[in-house]
């Protein structure tokens, strides 16, 4: 404590010569923080700038009535000066140009109460490298009555391929009209974290400084002062930012665990709908792209040894649970621990705990409900009959099984040899993820697993799914025991004060998200893909001149064929042309039948092992209420010129000629459909023929069969893009999302549960009934659909 007080004391008689009333002690290249507002505003756009500060000017052993109080938000600033009986505001806005390190800014100063009598002054800040920086601040710059400053920063040292912040050079130059004057060059040295030491010549009237300023964690204090004759004058400052200083005095923590509060729905694109310029976004649940970037974030953090998820239960698709599992593997490449606590675990969240955690707690009372993978579908074909309601189910081929719900009373041959082909692929998985994890053998796996549920949380620890058995106030001192001595912590990144000056170009790659089922017009972002919407974005990017390739996260079981072939034919335009683009298609929980058809285009097709693709073939499905209506007592008589003029309508049953009409067409839309993937991905029509049909793939054998190029998520989609785009692999790109929000948007977030009285609590069997009903209904009048049948990629638990 008393080597700070003793600083302190050098900061209020440390002497500087200055002209303290203008602040030209701080430089419009270098002055990036709180005093920005002032200095240079454009500065407000770098980041540092947010906060409080208050400045006391004196004379000699005075006190002057002279006094400056600034505050910052990010990119606006105010500044209120009061000098004996009169003052000035002066208001201030920053921002950046996203990729080139140019900031843009200004300001209006008016005095006392004359707010339309102010002034405006512009600014720029210009930072193409780490070690040079310019900036400008002035007014009228293409008059003969233009005045301002012109500033240069420069850090000449380097160490390494990083430059050193420890040595900074100024100069500045006041212009007024056609006049340059006060010409100061400056010297700043750090020489450690939180102290600065500046000197400066003035070549106008020729006189040194020198000055200094300490860093805490929020809080900085400095001075400044000027002598002239037996004179001197002068100013000390204190501010307080919204960011943490880094300095000698405090040195950030180690060994620290992060409290991940991690649950509810996990999706690419959360839910949202736009009206007019406000956009209402579902607050329920995280992206996956923001899971990826806090893990990175805490991989490269060096105060955090390790995450603990407490009681979460995240919902999503296998083939995420899977993305997620192997980001969390990497983060424990880095040495860093991994701790699960349940109050209960479902099956797929077990599945993840056990895949990565070093350590799996359960509440005494608890449970985990692991207990494998079913498949469970409704036949309505009976109620239908019942009803009176016959149903012709067009399909390409036995496997294509979408519309077996309305048209068969069981599970076909057919259909069930699909799915116990693809529940031995997911059920591979899901077991391999528990024996790596846990490290056990597989045969033990499937032991656990057939002996599940866990619901006496005893037998999950006597069988060794989970480590120990306790509380949640007994959790931290158990982690202390089996990691040391360890701090549970909510915080995981400490948002420090910038001292680098540039951020390093980034190539962008456009992201385009495509979720739910495919109709015709504009999607809903998040619940289902418009094709009218969905082209919009694809060509909208490829025409972008400032990017370089196409990232298209897929996460649908398709739907209208006219959509999907709107969609795939503007994908296909990436391939040639003036515009030519590489796209890399990153499939999530699904990319099948319609999804796959808007996918086969792609240079590169990425999927996880338990995706769910393939589904190549057609159905049509024509309901007929003959019966019904005959039941209910309703008569229809007809008037029409042309054989088919009423064809496919309810009220009379179609004829051979009319089922061959269509029959033909949904021949021609399947080779078209092979024709597309055969082209798309360079293999011959009957390759393509021997393994469509229909057929539903994993992700795991649709790379054996040549449907996918690489196994992985959205971060192997980004390796696939650098090598398409002959980008550096260990540099970042910059993702940039498509349809791009409006600048005015206002985002608004909504917790479902709010609205959720407006439903009616069914079991999840029903659930799905009413689903896919409503679901259906997106398609309208189209006879012909590309859709995959069972709603693989929809959450799990």
């Amino acid at each position: 404590m008393k080597k700070i007080t003793v600083l302190f004391v050098i900061v209020l008689t440390t002497f500087s010569i200055v002209n303290a009333n203008n602040f030209s002690t701080f430089s419009v290249a270098n002055t990036d923080g709180i005093f920005a507002t002032e200095i240079n505003p454009a500065a407000l756009g770098f980041g540092n700038a947010g906060g409080v500060g208050f400045v006391q000017f004196f004379s000699n052993e005075k006190i002057d009535k002279h006094q400056k109080f600034f505050l910052n938000l990010d990119n606006l600033g105010y500044c209120y000066q009061k000098y004996n009986d009169s003052y000035t505001h002066t208001l201030a806005v920053g921002q950046d140009v996203k990729g080139i390190n140019l900031f843009f800014g200004s300001d209006y100063t008016w005095e006392n109460d004359q707010f339309k009598n102010g002034s405006f002054k512009f600014s720029s800040l210009y930072r193409p490298w780490d070690f040079f920086s310019v900036g400008i601040n002035g007014q009228k710059y293409f008059s003969d009555s233009r005045n301002g400053t012109l500033g240069f920063g420069l850090r000449p040292i380097s160490i390494g391929n990083n430059f050193w912040d420890g040595l900074t050079i100024s100069y500045d130059m006041s212009f007024d009209k056609k006049k340059w004057e006060n010409k100061i060059l400056g010297v700043e040295v750090k020489p450690v974290n939180g102290f600065a030491f500046k000197t400066t010549y003035n070549f106008e009237d020729k006189k040194y400084s020198a000055s200094i300023n300490i860093n805490f964690s929020h809080f900085q204090i400095g001075s400044s002062l000027f002598k002239t004759g037996e004179d001197y004058h002068g100013f000390i400052y204190t501010k307080i930012s919204d960011k943490t200083f880094k300095n000698y005095f405090f040195k950030p923590k180690k060994n620290k665990i992060y409290d991940y509060k991690l649950d509810g729905i996990i999706a690419d694109q959360l839910p949202s709908t736009k009206f007019g310029p406000i956009e209402i976004v579902s607050a329920d649940g995280k992206t996956l792209e923001e899971i990826l970037t806090t893990l990175t974030e805490l991989k490269n953090n060096d105060e955090i040894t390790g995450i603990v998820f407490q009681s979460g239960n995240i919902v999503t698709s296998m083939a995420t649970f899977q993305e997620i599992s192997t980001a969390l593997l990497d983060f424990k490449s880095s040495g860093k621990k991994i701790i699960f606590y349940y109050k209960y675990a479902s099956n797929m969240n077990y599945v993840l705990a056990a895949s990565v955690a070093d350590k799996i707690y359960l509440h005494p009372s608890g449970g985990i409900d692991l207990k494998g993978l079913s498949v469970s579908s409704p036949y309505i074909k009976d109620l239908l009959d019942t009803l009176g309601v016959d149903v012709i189910n067009f399909r390409s081929h036995d496997f294509k099984t979408a519309g077996n719900m309305f048209s068969e009373d069981h599970m076909t041959e057919a259909e069930r040899k699909v799915y116990e082909c693809l529940l031995d692929n997911l059920y591979e998985e899901m077991i391999s993820m528990i024996s790596s994890g846990r490290n056990i053998s597989q045969e033990k796996a499937e032991e656990w697993v057939n002996n599940g549920p866990y619901y006496v949380p005893q037998d999950a620890k006597t069988n060794g799914l989970v480590d120990g058995i306790l509380y949640q106030d007994e959790l931290e001192d158990k982690i202390k025991e089996d990691f040391g001595e360890v701090k549970i912590v909510e915080e995981h990144k400490q948002n420090y004060f910038r001292t680098d000056w540039s951020d390093n170009h980034q190539d962008k790659i456009a992201i385009i998200y495509a979720s739910g089922f495919i109709h015709t017009g504009n999607g809903q972002p998040g619940r289902t893909i418009g094709s009218k919407s969905m082209a919009k974005a694809i060509k909208e990017a490829r025409e972008s001149k400032s990017i370089k390739g196409i990232i298209l996260r897929v996460n649908s079981g398709g739907g209208s064929a006219i959509a999907s072939d709107i969609i795939a034919h503007e994908m296909e335009k990436c391939r040639e042309g003036e515009n030519a683009k590489p796209v890399v298609v990153s499939m999530s929980g699904a990319a099948a039948s319609g999804g796959y058809f808007i996918s086969c285009y792609a240079d590169s097709i990425i999927a996880e092992p338990s995706t769910i693709t393939g589904s190549i073939g057609v159905i049509g499905i024509i309901p007929n209420f003959t019966r019904l209506y005959k039941k209910i007592h309703i008569n229809w008589d007809y008037v029409k010129k042309g054989e088919h003029a009423d064809i496919a309508s309810t009220s009379r049953p179609m004829t051979e000629a009319e089922k061959n009409l269509i029959h033909k067409s949904i021949k021609h839309s399947y080779r078209d459909f092979i024709g597309c993937v055969a082209e798309g991905r360079g293999m011959d029509y009957d390759e393509i023929n021997k393994i469509a049909q229909g057929r539903v793939w994993s992700g795991k054998s649709a790379k054996k069969i040549g449907l996918v190029d690489e196994l992985g998520g959205l971060q192997t989609a980004k390796r696939a893009m650098k090598k398409l785009c002959k980008i550096d692999p260990e540099k970042e790109i910059e993702l940039v999302k498509f349809p791009k929000s409006s600048p005015a948007m206002l985002k608004i977030s909504f917790n479902s549960n709010l609205v959720s009285f407006t439903k009616t609590k069914l079991p999840d069997e029903l659930n799905r009934v009413s689903n896919t009903i409503e679901q259906w209904n997106q398609f309208g009048d189209e006879k012909i659909l590309f859709l995959c049948p069972y709603n693989f990629w929809e959450e799990q638990k």
